[in-house]
């Protein structure tokens, strides 16, 4: 009874405004969460290496949250590559203190090796408190145009297929997923510490191919370069409709229906590509106080409405959709639950 007691006031709690001029408890705890922010320093951990897009958004959000998280700490940001940014989320989820004070940004499809029960995930995406995502973050495979392969269609009908690159099986899921889905086989090559090692290697031509998100691939260098040198060309995205700056790439979806993919395979597609709306997510760690993941998701809101980041943001051009983080954590729910066939399709996929 007494534990059905504090949970409702805990409740309530979180639902009351916690404005200093609030009642009792609450301003109780505004003034607790404001001086524990006080004089700290907030980490972001980033699930790759320096210079690609998640390192981006977070270095973006590290410099303009500070002014919106009460007490203003001091907000910086550590590179933790590996495995697809594994590292970076098992360590978030099982080793940083639950206290408001580390929090994680890892990729968008870190959620594969969980449902596909990989020894090396140590966490469960719902149990982890999503803070929020700046934009949603469809993916293009792209290709260096030197080669023979100009479409998907000559990848299919290939005697040797493109050696791709990147850094773990979960980010670059879509492209172990094409064989399966459209008969399209690839040679993966995988250990590169995140994007930008991934990006210099086709540069120098030790692989072919990546995938990676399509808003950064269209506003960042060496892209922008790499297009003005026709450099690069583009075999697929994984958007429901074709985006605006790539309007002669086939979306995954058209080629399923050009290859009569069955209804499985594109459940399959589904899983692979929900993670186009996790964008560049803002983790927790589960146990962190509800009141600091309350105070880190107001933060987080009222910094992606900033109008520095909004004007840094544009210049940039990159892609601007926020999501709450209420629906990031129902989405973790969502795409963690599947039925056993997808698991078992998403597994020969993954390796496990």
């Amino acid at each position: 009874m007494r534990t059905f007691i504090f949970a409702v006031i805990a409740v309530v709690s979180a639902c009351m405004d916690f404005s200093a001029g609030g009642a009792g408890f609450n301003s109780e705890a505004h003034a607790q969460a404001t001086s524990f922010y006080e004089g700290k320093v907030v980490r972001i951990i980033v699930g790759s290496s320096p210079g690609g897009g998640y390192d981006y958004w977070a270095r973006v959000l590290a410099r303009h949250m500070p002014k919106y998280l009460r007490g203003n700490p001091e907000v910086v940001v550590q590179n933790m590559p590996g495995g697809g940014s594994l590292v970076a989320t098992n360590y978030v989820y099982g080793v940083a203190k639950p206290d408001g004070l580390t929090v994680g940004m890892p990729n968008q499809l870190v959620y594969l090796g969980q449902i596909a029960g990989s020894r090396e995930v140590k966490f469960d995406i719902q149990k982890l408190n999503w803070i929020g995502s700046p934009d949603r973050n469809p993916t293009i495979l792209y290709i260096r145009a030197d080669t023979p392969y100009k479409t998907m269609e000559e990848v299919i009908k290939a005697k040797i297929p493109p050696k791709c690159g990147g850094s773990g099986r979960d980010s670059s899921s879509i492209i172990f997923a094409l064989e399966d889905l459209v008969g399209a086989k690839f040679e993966v090559v995988l250990g590169y510490q995140g994007g930008s090692h991934t990006d210099l290697a086709i540069a120098r031509g030790e692989v072919l191919c990546r995938s990676m998100g399509l808003g950064a691939h269209f506003s960042r260098a060496p892209f922008t370069e790499w297009h003005a040198k026709d450099f690069d060309r583009h075999l697929v995205q994984t958007g429901r409709k074709r985006d605006n700056r790539a309007p002669d790439t086939p979306t995954i979806y058209e080629l399923m229906d050009r290859y009569k993919t069955g209804d499985l395979g594109r459940r399959l597609a589904g899983v692979l590509t929900a993670g186009e709306n996790f964008g560049h997510p803002m983790i927790a760690p589960p146990g962190t106080p509800p009141e600091r993941v309350r105070l880190l998701r107001e933060a987080y809101e009222k910094t992606l409405k900033d109008p520095d980041l909004i004007a840094e943001i544009k210049k940039k051009e990159y892609d601007f959709d926020p999501v709450s983080g209420d629906e990031l954590q129902a989405l973790a729910k969502t795409v963690a639950n599947q039925p056993p066939q997808v698991v078992e399709r998403l597994k020969k996929i993954l390796g496990n």
